[in-house]
């Protein structure tokens, strides 16, 4: 059964373009969408109200809390870090990145 989707002139011109340079035709494109869509049933994409930037910014505290939990188990578990293992380990951090 056909459908009709509207869409902004040049966003279908570059979805079209992109499509292309899959090597798919843009109704075959939306029919994976489609499909995909209903056998998982949710939209196969992240949809956020916030920026990449704020979710960059998110993940990088999570990351930093869970490094804090981290420490925080190693040291009630008896473990402990001494201030110069703590240099070498950043010394080697700054090396690598």
């Amino acid at each position: 059964m056909p459908m009709t989707i509207s869409i902004d002139d040049d966003l279908k011109r570059d979805f079209t373009a992109v499509c292309k340079e899959i090597g798919l035709p843009p109704s075959t494109a939306f029919g994976i969408f489609a499909k995909t869509v209903v056998r998982e049933r949710a939209i196969p994409f992240a949809l956020s109200a916030i920026s990449a930037q704020e979710r960059a910014a998110n993940a990088y505290d999570r990351s930093v809390a869970e490094g804090v939990a981290a420490g925080l188990r190693q040291f009630d578990e008896g473990g402990f870090v001494t201030r110069e293992e703590s240099r070498a380990a950043r010394s080697a951090k700054a090396v690598v990145a």
